[in-house]
């Protein structure tokens, strides 16, 4: 009769240690653990952004002739797009600069915005749309 009853346990066990090594991270400060959590991080913070990310991915393409209601749809996601820069400096940025701390020199880290979009399928268009905006609420900022 234990035998029986022991299977559970053992099956619970096994399922146990394969998920923990599926889910073990590198040794630190290695390219594998460089790419592990950068990838840890912009993953969590797309699933954050999941919706102006998409929205920009929708746009891509139509940025250069843009019809009456693509305009529209760019001009509301101006907003959208200065929280995501914003949020991208302010969380995104120091937990890669923690990570980089922790290793105490620097490693292989692109945590570029842009290549976080590039990275979520927004194209060049929308990309340098994003930066020429960029660029245009910098200056308002100094004025």
């Amino acid at each position: 009769m234990r035998a029986p009853a022991m299977r559970p346990i053992a099956l619970v066990l096994a399922l146990c240690s394969m998920a923990a090594a599926c889910v073990t991270q590198p040794e630190p400060c290695t390219p594998e653990w460089v790419e592990w959590k950068t990838d840890r991080v912009l993953d969590r913070f797309a699933d954050a952004h999941r919706g102006t990310v998409r929205d920009l991915r929708e746009v891509s393409g139509r940025i250069e002739n843009p019809s009456v209601l693509t305009a529209i749809r760019i001009a509301s996601l101006a907003a959208d797009s200065k929280d995501l820069v914003r949020d991208f400096n302010e969380i995104v940025m120091p937990e890669l600069n923690d990570a980089i701390a922790q290793c105490g020199r620097p490693q292989e880290f692109v945590p570029a915005f842009t290549g976080f979009l590039r990275r979520e399928g927004v194209g060049e268009d929308v990309i340098d749309w994003i930066e020429a905006f960029g660029v245009f609420l910098e200056m308002q900022q100094t004025s």
